[in-house]
């Protein structure tokens, strides 16, 4: 799976072969992101 995420906020996710791949890719980057103090707030899906 690739993530591509623009300085918009916007994401590109590509190469999933099933829709929970994509799901445990937004989750991981969320928390890395999260984690670093790129975001703050919650996941909302």
């Amino acid at each position: 799976v690739v993530l591509l995420i623009f300085s918009s906020g916007k994401m590109v996710i590509t190469g999933a072969k099933r829709e929970n791949e994509v799901f445990e890719a937004v989750n991981n980057i969320y928390n890395i992101l999260k984690e670093n103090g790129c975001i703050r707030g919650s996941l909302a899906l």
